[in-house]
């Protein structure tokens, strides 16, 4: 029998898994756990094999949270606003950090929660929120909602996901409909923008080493390619961006002269012409730094034979940074 999630735990012992927390408050589970993670807002209790269990108390302190966010207080303050405002009768942090010894067997079986129910399944808000404001075709509002999002969600929260399946969503009803058509296209627009005018601020902060990133794709193809430069920059590695294919002879005066460790390679396989594609060919199978592939396209490219070392980076934009950065950043990983 496969060992249950925290989404699929039941209640127990007043205390509640995390799809029921989701449910109850509005919040994704991505931002929950970041919120414990990086900020430390929400300490749930664990079963031994480490599965959060949230109690009464944690929920309220989950409303407390997004009240807080939606009066404009950052994230990164919320922690020390709650520890000046009156602690919930009954708590101790001796209780909070304490270990919770139950049973994980007794969660292999279903049982109804107080009040009964199970909680429904909830569409991610800030999908939603991204979606709504998109269909009203008002890049004002719409800049307006995701300034919103990063303050109330962090930007992790906001790209870990929920980003791209807004990008996703409108890409598929756009072969459907032609006014979905039109705020795909708004969307898409804005949102390479956006990540341009974030990557250029987040460069001047980058004190690390320089890599030549190739991005060929144009127009909205180009989206998950600057959300990992984007993601890449946030973290300290310092990427110049490319969109032409350049000869490999280009490439190693360019990387001799940053002495760059590595040069990346995002490409949305079906976007590409011939002669780009042919173009990273000739340029993977030339020698020089190591490189590393991303996008749908980089299986298609990795089996190349030649004397640079090939490495596939995650599907995901945010998951792929991290791997980078780790990597060429940290020389303990090389």
């Amino acid at each position: 029998m496969p060992t249950p999630t925290d989404s699929d735990l039941p209640a127990s012992h007043g205390l509640y898994p995390i799809r029921h927390v989701c449910a109850e408050t509005g919040i994704n589970p991505v931002t929950l756990r970041a919120w414990e993670r990086r900020y430390g807002l929400i300490r749930p209790l664990r079963t031994p094999k480490g599965h959060r269990l949230y109690s009464a108390e944690d929920i309220a302190r989950i409303r407390r949270i997004l009240e807080l966010l939606d009066e404009g207080v950052a994230v990164s303050q919320v922690g020390r606003v709650l520890q000046h405002e009156t602690p919930a009768a009954g708590s101790s942090d001796r209780d909070r950090h304490a270990p919770l010894l139950l049973d994980d067997a007794a969660f292999g079986t279903h049982t109804h929660r107080p009040g009964g129910g199970i909680a429904p399944h909830v569409l991610d808000p800030i999908t939603d929120t991204l979606l709504e404001t998109t269909r009203a075709l008002d890049t004002v509002q719409l800049e307006r909602s995701y300034a919103r999002l990063l303050m109330r969600h962090g930007w992790e929260g906001v790209h870990e996901r929920a980003f791209l399946e807004t990008y996703e969503t409108l890409r598929e009803a756009a072969r459907h409909d032609p006014l979905d058509e039109a705020r795909f296209a708004v969307f898409t627009a804005w949102a390479v923008s956006s990540l341009s005018d974030q990557l250029r601020s987040a460069l001047q902060l980058c004190e690390g080493p320089t890599c030549p990133c190739v991005v060929p794709a144009s127009g909205h193809r180009r989206l998950n390619g600057l959300l990992l430069l984007l993601a890449s920059a946030r973290q300290g590695l310092r990427v110049l961006p490319l969109q032409d294919v350049v000869s490999p002879a280009a490439m190693q005066a360019l990387t001799e002269q940053l002495d760059a460790p590595a040069i990346v390679v995002h490409t949305p396989s079906r976007s590409l012409q011939s002669s780009a594609f042919e173009g990273l060919q000739r340029l993977l199978r030339a020698d020089g730094v190591p490189a590393f592939l991303a996008g749908e396209g980089a299986r298609g490219l990795a089996d190349l034979n030649g004397p640079r070392p090939l490495e596939i980076l995650p599907p995901s934009p945010l998951a792929a940074a991290d791997q980078l950065s780790r990597q060429l950043l940290d020389p303990a990983e090389r």
